[in-house]
């Protein structure tokens, strides 16, 4: 008697167990997809006020930009470059600009760096060719010659390019610096400084002959690829001119490749292959162009 009445009880108990077990269940999962949501909420909360400051601040940034294009005192400057002269090695470029808010008797110079002097400006006054548009004219010398591009692959190396220094200091005296400077009264406001190579406007006839050495442990091999821009004048001829130390000890022809040459003129190749090598070697490349222009360049 006892014990059934323990028995309904516990099974009584049980029950209650169960019921408050599952609405705890219940509870806790409902709190957590309250919890999970309002995460998300957060989350992209975050992500649409991340997006916004980065759309103001983007919108400002070219308010701003906008603004000191409308407050810059000076326009950009136009380059062109008369290359009619350039047989010679003559050229002009032609400066053009604008000045906003121009003040009555102000005076616009033009400043401009070119070659070994790279840092000493010559000033030249510019020529008003209507309101607050100026125009200068600077000449300047240009090497009339192919560029060379030289790499060179010894056994131990991988194939790398390097500029010499000499080419180095070649380079930087084909680099035109310049600014414009407006003075008024006791008031000098002077603009960027700009930089435009000049050195390749020689190449607009000869291209580009690219060398390639290849420097084995008993030989020399040479493919020479001459990259041409004008139809009429290409390498006709390319020559290897070996010297040990200042003394020329032969010449040897680079031969054209003529099976892989293509039919137009645009690209022309050359080999040469078992060149021997010896101590104190200096080679140099010699081009010749079917205008008869010869350049030379010493590539080893």
């Amino acid at each position: 008697m006892h014990s059934d009445k323990y028995l309904k009880i516990f099974r009584i108990f049980v029950a209650l167990a169960l019921v408050i077990s599952l609405v705890l269940n219940f509870t806790f999962l409902s709190r957590l997809n309250q919890l999970e949501h309002q995460v998300n909420t957060v989350f992209n909360n975050q992500h649409n006020i991340i997006s916004d400051v980065n759309g103001q601040t983007s919108h400002i940034q070219n308010v701003l930009n906008d603004i000191k294009e409308e407050q810059s005192w000076i326009s950009g400057i136009d380059l062109d470059v008369n290359t009619n002269d350039f047989e010679d090695g003559q050229a002009e470029a032609t400066f053009e600009w604008q000045v906003k808010e121009l003040q009555n008797d102000s005076e616009v110079v033009f400043n401009y760096a070119y070659g070994d002097d790279s840092e000493e400006y010559t000033t030249l006054p510019a020529k008003e060719l209507q309101q607050g548009l100026f125009q200068v004219k600077v000449p300047f010398e240009v090497d009339v010659e192919p560029l060379w591009e030289v790499s060179l692959e010894t056994p131990d190396s991988n194939t790398k390019q390097e500029m010499t220094k000499k080419e180095m200091e070649e380079h930087h005296q084909n680099i035109l610096k310049y600014y414009v400077s407006v003075s008024y009264d006791d008031m000098v406001k002077s603009g960027e400084i700009h930089t435009e190579p000049l050195g390749h406007l020689g190449t607009k006839d000869y291209g580009i002959v690219q060398t390639d050495i290849y420097m084995h442990k008993e030989n020399v091999s040479i493919a020479l690829i001459s990259h041409n821009v004008n139809d009429s004048i290409v390498v006709e001829e390319a020559y290897l001119m070996m010297y040990k130390g200042e003394t020329l000890i032969g010449e040897k022809e680079i031969e054209s490749d003529d099976e892989n040459n293509p039919p137009d003129q645009s690209v022309r190749l050359f080999n040469l292959n078992q060149v021997d090598r010896y101590e104190d070697m200096r080679l140099v490349i010699k081009v010749v162009y079917t205008n008869g222009e010869t350049f030379k360049k010493e590539v080893y």
